[in-house]
């Protein structure tokens, strides 16, 4: 059992390594939330951008998002993260 731990505990280390590594290289991302509500017996889109230093503050905000329920008068939300800038520049 003890040594099951430690293989999880170093996998997830691992794993988290990775991902920051990864995360290093998007410079900015943009959240994107697109809501729907009804007016005058229609549906109207209702278009956001929220703007974000790395891609992963972007994702951890969308995730957060994902479990608030929408702002009102809208009736349902989607959020998707879109990167701006892809790569640090080169020293």
């Amino acid at each position: 059992m003890k040594r099951t731990r430690f293989i999880i505990a170093l996998a997830l280390l691992l794993t988290a390594q990775t991902t920051a590594e990864a995360d290093s290289h998007i410079v900015n991302a943009t959240a994107h939330v697109i809501s729907l509500t009804f007016v005058n017996g229609g549906i109207e889109e209702r278009r956001e951008q929220k703007p974000f230093d790395t891609y992963a503050l972007c994702l951890a905000w969308k995730h957060q998002k994902e479990f608030l329920p929408p702002d009102p008068p809208a009736f349902i939300s989607f959020v998707y993260c879109a990167q701006t800038e892809t790569t640090l520049p080169s020293s």
